[in-house]
């Protein structure tokens, strides 16, 4: 395991342990009457204050940069992306699924990732050229060859920004349904692309993503062998339009996505 990672790694599990011990709190406070998304911001916060505390001590010539934050240092050498509570929906119900995200990044280039869950402990990491790994377990994406028995996920939209999409994801859900597939809703996308790298899922996409929702986890499923492009086909994923699977499961769903979403 590269030294980042493993400083990533015990950063994340003190933003874990203090996220857990916050959701409980959480749900007292909104019974008292308290606003759900304040109380949000201020264990992301927290969460935050505790990943960037240990990365300052080992790493003071690296860039820090959180999502609620913003830049907290400046440094010469790479960045740190932090994404604490992605899935806040979930968190402020008080529901598993949100995860704490983490890439650095040297020259825009990922040469580290990782995507903790908090409630589950799993922790899914790779570094560049070495691998992706859950658990401390190597981990290879999906061998699905169609769609046959196949289990994908995928937002159901719920935003502005999905919302124009509706129309086209009941398509795409209704047409893979009748080849055999079933479909999984997951509100955290860092999560749901982690989960198609370790082949927990066959494939996974997503419609305007921001590159902060799946950075960590598209690093991570390119190091498990999973391929991701937009629905045209095209490797620029910037507009946040991304599908990720194995080689021959990619195939399949490309024609579909574009049929239905581009």
């Amino acid at each position: 395991m590269q030294p980042r990672i493993n400083i990533a790694i015990k950063a994340a599990r003190a933003a874990a342990e203090y996220i857990v011990h916050s959701q409980e709190k959480l749900l007292f406070d909104k019974e008292q009457g308290q606003d759900a998304d304040q109380v949000y911001q201020v264990v992301c916060s927290g969460a935050e204050r505790a990943i960037v505390y240990h990365l300052e001590k080992a790493y003071p010539g690296d860039t820090i940069t959180t999502r609620l934050q913003g830049s907290v240092q400046k440094g010469e050498e790479g960045e740190w992306i932090i994404d604490a509570i992605q899935g806040q929906p979930l968190f402020t119900r008080g529901l598993t699924g949100h995860v704490i995200t983490m890439s650095y990044v040297v020259a825009g280039k990922v040469e580290h990732a990782l995507v903790l869950n908090p409630h589950t402990k799993d922790e899914f990491y790779a570094s560049k050229g070495r691998g992706a790994y859950l658990n401390n377990t190597r981990i290879r994406t999906s061998t699905a060859r169609t769609l046959e028995k196949a289990t994908v996920a995928a937002q159901f939209p719920v935003t502005d920004r999905t919302a124009p999409y509706l129309s086209g994801q009941l398509a795409i859900f209704s047409e893979i349904a009748e080849k055999g597939a079933r479909v999984v809703m997951q509100d955290a996308p860092a999560l749901m692309l982690a989960n198609a790298a370790a082949g927990r899922l066959d494939a996974a996409w997503g419609i305007k993503l921001q590159e902060w929702e799946m950075q960590a986890s598209l690093f991570i499923a390119k190091e498990a062998g999973c391929l991701f492009a937009n629905f045209d086909g095209s490797p620029n994923i910037e507009n946040g339009d991304v599908l990720c699977a194995n080689a021959r499961l990619f195939k399949v769903l490309l024609p579909i996505l574009n049929k239905h979403l581009s």
